[in-house]
Formats: C-alpha cells, structure tokens, sequence
C-alpha cells in the first residue's frame, strides 16, 4: 500500500477540483455527495461505435486508500455487490484504481427512494401510500432478495448471502415504476470475516430481533425488515421508533407489536396475517424465505384482484415528483446535443486503468490530459441529471444527506466540532450552515475531542425551514458516558472497543463510552479464542463483562505454561516479553528450550530454564524470597513505590476524578477514571491521576483495609 501512496497524484484543493475531467476509462461530470468515506461522481462511460452511458462514480478518499484493511474490507464489499445480476438490484459494473484512487463504477437509477417518496407525499398533502404500489414496491424487493439469498459461487456452493439493512433508504423507485434494492455495502456473505459476528450494522428501527441482540444472521433478518416497511407503508405509522437507540431495540427484541388493522381497520385480515408473520419474533415461525412471502403476496393479490403494476407505479412517480421532472426536460434535450460534441472528441488512451475484476490483481496510475474547457461548458447543462438521481443513487457505504429546500446552521463554543446527521459524518466542521436540506425531522449529533457528545433534533417545516443549534460544548465528566468493566479468567486479555484496542489488559475498566450508541467490545487473548459482546449504555450506567476465555486446541509444536508465584504479584519474562497481570499465569508457548524469570522488588529473582514438551501442559510454581539484612546492618532499599507484603486479604478501590485522569496503581496502568471496586492486597498503595489536557498530574496514597472498599475522588481543577 505504501507503493500506491508514493504514485499518487496530488488532488485540487476541495471544493475547486475542476470538472468535468476524465478519470480513467470515466468522465466525471459532477460531484454529487462527499461521506466520510468517499466522493460520489456523476460520470459518463464512453466507448466504441458511440457507445455512452451515464453511470455513478464512487472514489474512495485518499486517506482511506492507504489503509490496506480498508481496501480489502471495500473490496470484499464490492465482490458480493458485483456479483448480483437481476432486475431488481441496482448494478455494479466495474472497481479499479485510477491516478492511485480505487472506485467503484455504479449503475445510475433515474428515481428516488422510500424516504424522499414519503416525503415528497408530505410536501403534496397526499396522506396515504396507495395499496397497490406498496404491494409493488415490497414484491420487487422480495425479487432481488430472493436472488441475493439463492445465490452460488461457481463450485455451487451458496454464498448465503444477507443484506443487513433493508430500509426505506435503500430501496429504490424508478420513474418508470422499476424497484431496486441497492446498497449491499455491510452484506454479509460465507466467506466474510467471521470476526464480524456481534457487531450491530445497519439502521436500528429495521433491525430484526437477532440483528439488534448481535446474533448470528441468515436470510430471515432480511425478511423481518422488509416486515417492517410493509407494516410501516401499509399503516403509516413507524413501528420501532424509541426515544433512543436503547429504547429502540428494546421494544424490537420485545416482541410486544402492535396489531396493523389496530391502526389502520381498512387493512385486510389477510395482509395483516402476512405483516404479522414476517415480524415474527422467533424466525422459525417467520417466512422461511423470500419467494416464501413473495408466493403469499401474490395470491392475495389475485384474490382481491388488486391492480398492481409497474406502469401505473411510474405514473404516480411521474405525477408525484412532476415539478422536478419539468426542470430537467431543457437541460435532457441539451444533455443529447452534447453527447453529439463529446462523441466527436478523440477518446484517450485508457490503457492506464487498472480494472481489477473484483480482485486485488495490480495497481497502475492512469495518464490524463487537462480537459478542453469550451465543449464543457455544454456539459454543465446536464448536471440536472446528477439532481434527480442523487438521492436514487446508491454507495456501498453510508449515504450522502439529501438535498431539499431547509437549512440548519450550527455553531459551537469552542468551533471546530465534528457534525452527524441522522448518524452519517459530514465533511463541514462547525460553524457550518448545512443547506438544501429537505423538510423533516434530523437528528443532529456533534462531538469534539476532549468534549462530551452534544445531541439535539431539528424538525424543518413548511412554516420554519431554516433551524438553528447553537451549542456550547462541556467537558467530559464521568457521568457523561457509560462505563465497562472487563474481567477474564484468565486474566491479562486486551479489550477492543469497536474494533479499536484500550490501552491495558483485563482486569480493565473501558471510559467514556458514548451513550445510546451500540458498542462492539472484543477481548482477545493469545491461545484463547476471541469473546465479543455488545453494550448499549445510557449516560452514567456501569456494566460488567465477565468472561472466562476458552483455549484453543495445542498444535504439536506448541506448550501450555502455566507459572504460579507467591507472591502473587510477580512479573515472569519468557523470551523478552514480560508478563505482570498477577498469578497464575497461563501462556502459550512454542515447545523447546526456554528460559522463564519471576521478580519482584524487594525479593530475590529467579530464573528457571525448562523444556517445554509439544502438545502438552506444564505447571511451574515459583516462590520467591526476601532480599535478606546485609553485613553492616544496611539493607537493600526496594523501589518506593512497591506494594508492601499485604498484611490480610485483599480490599477493593473506587476511585473518581473531576473532570478525568489517567490512572497508574503502583506503576500499573488501569486506564481512565472512573476506577470502579479495582481488587487490591490490603496495605498502603501510590496512585498517580494524570490528566494531559490540563497538564496535572497528582500522587495520591490510599490504604487498603482487607475486605473493605476504600471510595477517593481527587479534583483537579
């Protein structure tokens, strides 16, 4: 990777990056949306014998490109999309490098999503779905999922491949009455990281009950949402829409639903028997699969004899959207003048496009050669296209923010802050004023580091279509966040929070965890499979993670070394790395010859040099003695901050600082307060509470009484 960011080219400053202008095989007529993850082009392919066709461009940022995980994850992303041929699924044509830069080329839907369709309904006082296009709309996603999940690779073998975030964002209408699931970004095929597993990926009001618990899923997840948006379409009315996300998925693995006909008493018996039976609870009294439901939905529809057709479907797309079509009939009829200019330009050679088939197969820079300004100009003409397909178009990753009439505008104190809407990272730092925005409710999220989390919702109005957040932000205090305390047996594992690491091993107290946000937390040890867990916590609430760690099978080459120490305290160092978790310490080791040191201060060190015998487990016990009174009546002087010999059993620590610090126990690193019932021998010990934001760094003794919890809380202002 480091090869690709040598040959990179340097990129225009954001925001006056001159287009259009070619990019490989593609020319890039405008920029459509910009995520946290990637730019999103409206492009044009062209070919031999005058072959052109507008397509969507999806670049990956130049930061993101370095990062070979990233790549891989992407292009495992974009494999399973590739992949996926039929009607109803929008289309990935084509990933590759060009000028340094991986993308991937996508089919451009002319149309709109749910969303932007039931707002569009809002904005024409039209109060209810018609039937007959929601029955359209939910057979053509049954369609292509019934696809997606029958899918096989070319041995036969299925892919068993699940959507993961069916939601009215991402299934598509044409206006010409063609529905399209898109977005199989987090999709999950057999032969993906099974180190996923437990991770909450998608929206959470479709979420399905094992989705939302970080189970294991299969093709019936993606049948529970799409349950969703027919009970939702068919009542209008939100089915799991809580105060928060906790609440949420509270109400959704509940099971306690409300009945369809209850809101909505036009609904037949029939259709709610089928709404019901897709949100089932227990998937195994759930549609089995899509066609399964797709059958049902159609016979109901013969016996009522209801009109359900893709042309009357586009119709009422046409009249629903018809100011916006009216716009774009000028700049289509111009758009054909200039596709007449752009064929009569010399096609450049495009030799220089590394197409990787869906694989890793090489990177190679592409040559490009400054545009010709004056055929542009036409160009810009046709940029009413990229604005009826901007919110039809899809990505593989988190969507772009709609564009509409409202605007928000945000300011912090301090400036600076990171801005969220409806959970998708903007490009713009506060102050910003976010325009174009369609009418409707935004939640609206801003983080700074250093600062809690600020959360407000904004709801834009025919009446109020400007908003305004003016927020001032407040620095973290331990009731702002959630806390997680991590235990293992045995102990010494590290903890990742969201795939990240925390600094320490178990036993580990996790801070500052944002609240109503699910977490992933993954403890993983050498030797020992990984344990994952989710945590979904409110401002203030500690929990606790217990987790006795289960041994992977020993290789014939490898050894089971189990070193019990008195004290208990000792650190044992094998082969350079040092071991200070406390005994016993159990380690996987490569058999043969090896040298093992125990210490302590103010005890005498012993070294052991063993054989360690493949396949098997051995058990070293090793007790230390005291540094004896040397001639002279002198003694050697341990380190002060030893940990005197403990004279009863062990008491426990809660310790706290105001605003935070990092907190050290006799040299040992426990990470941020709060530290809460932290076990320790009895006896007087040093905490050291460091804050680097401030600057302050405080020495604190505390004594240990056996049996008891000893409470401090240190400020540091």
């Amino acid at each position: 990777m480091a090869g690709e960011a040598a040959t990179r080219k340097e990129k225009p400053i954001e925001g006056i990056e001159e287009l259009p202008r070619r990019f490989g095989k593609y020319t890039l007529l405008r920029r459509l949306a910009v995520g946290g993850m990637a730019e999103l082009y409206l492009a044009l392919q062209k070919s031999v014998a005058g072959f052109e066709k507008l397509i969507v461009v999806k670049r990956v940022l130049p930061h993101l490109a370095v990062d070979e995980s990233f790549v891989e994850m992407l292009l495992a992303e974009a494999r399973i999309a590739a992949t996926l041929t039929h009607p109803n699924i929008a289309q990935v044509y084509d990933v590759g490098v060009a000028e340094g830069d991986y993308f991937i080329a996508m089919e451009h839907v002319h149309g709109e999503d749910l969303r932007s369709i039931v707002r569009q309904m809002r904005q024409k006082s039209v109060r209810s779905f018609p039937l007959e296009h929601t029955l359209a709309i939910v057979m053509g996603c049954c369609k292509g999922l019934a696809y997606a999940h029958d899918r096989r690779d070319l041995d036969g073998e299925p892919l068993e491949i699940v959507h993961r975030d069916i939601s009215p964002q991402n299934v598509l209408v044409t206006f010409t009455g063609d529905v399209k699931v898109v977005d199989f970004g987090i999709a999950k095929a057999r032969s993906a990281n099974d180190e996923e597993e437990g991770q909450l990926k998608g929206k959470v009001p479709y979420m399905s009950p094992e989705q939302a618990q970080g189970l294991p899923l299969d093709s019936r997840s993606d049948l529970f949402s799409l349950g969703v948006m027919l009970f939702e379409l068919c009542t209008g009315k939100r089915l799991f829409k809580g105060a928060n996300e906790q609440e949420t998925l509270q109400r959704i693995v509940g099971g306690n639903y409300p009945q369809p006909r209850g809101i909505n008493p036009n609904l037949s018996e029939r259709l709610e028997a089928i709404i019901l039976r897709a949100l089932s609870v227990d998937r195994e009294q759930r549609y089995q699969d899509a066609r399964e439901m797709l059958a049902d939905l159609e016979s109901y529809i013969r016996d009522d004899r209801l009109a359900v057709s893709a042309l009357s479907l586009g119709e009422w797309m046409q009249d629903l959207f018809d100011d916006k079509l009216a716009q774009q009939k000028q700049m289509l009829q111009e758009g054909r003048q200039l596709a007449e200019v752009l064929a009569s330009e010399e096609p450049e050679d495009l030799a220089g496009t590394s197409s990787m088939g869906l694989s890793l197969s090489g990177v190679s820079q592409v040559r490009t050669k400054p545009a010709s300004k004056t055929p542009w100009v036409l160009l810009l003409l046709l940029l009413g296209l990229g604005a009826a397909g901007a919110a039809a178009t899809y990505m593989l990753w988190p969507e772009a923010a709609p564009t509409g009439p409202g605007s928000i505008a945000i300011s912090t104190d301090p400036p600076g802050a990171a801005i969220y809407i409806d959970g998708s990272r903007r490009p713009e730092r506060t102050p910003a004023t976010l325009s174009d925005l369609p009418l409707g409710t935004y939640d609206v999220r801003l983080t700074a580091d250093g600062f809690a989390p600020y959360a407000s919702q904004v709801e834009l109005t025919q009446a109020a279509t400007a908003g305004t957040i003016e927020a001032e932000l407040q620095r973290p205090t331990a009731s702002s966040f959630g806390v997680v305390r991590v235990n293992t047996t045995p102990a010494g594992a590290t903890v990742l929070v969201d795939g990240s690491p925390v600094e320490g091993t178990t036993p580990l107290t996790v801070p500052e965890l944002e609240p109503g946000v699910a977490h992933s937390i993954a403890i993983a040890l050498n030797g020992y499979e990984t344990h994952s867990e989710n945590v979904l916590l409110q401002a203030g609430d500690v929990s606790d993670i217990t987790a006795t760690l289960v041994r992977t099978p020993l290789g014939e080459n490898e050894t089971w070394l189990t070193v019990t120490t008195d004290p208990e305290s000792a650190t044992v160092t094998i082969a350079g790395e040092t071991y200070d978790s406390g005994s016993p310490y159990e380690i996987r080791l490569p058999s043969g010859e090896t040298e093992v040191r125990v210490a302590r201060d103010g005890y005498e060190a012993v070294v052991r040099e063993i054989d360690l015998p493949g396949g098997r487990e051995v058990e070293l016990p090793v007790e230390l003695e005291r540094i004896r009174r040397r001639g002279g009546g002198g003694m050697r002087r341990p380190d002060m901050d030893q940990t005197p010999e403990p004279a009863g059993g062990p008491g426990q620590l809660t310790f706290d600082a105001r605003p935070w610090c990092n907190v050290t126990i006799n040299g040992r690193s426990l990470g941020q307060t709060p530290i809460v019932n932290h076990s320790l021998p009895s006896g007087r010990h040093r905490v050291t509470c460091s804050n680097p934001e401030l600057g302050v760094t405080r020495n604190i003794p505390v004594t240990i009484q056996p049996g008891q919890t000893t409470r401090q809380r240190v400020s540091l202002q």
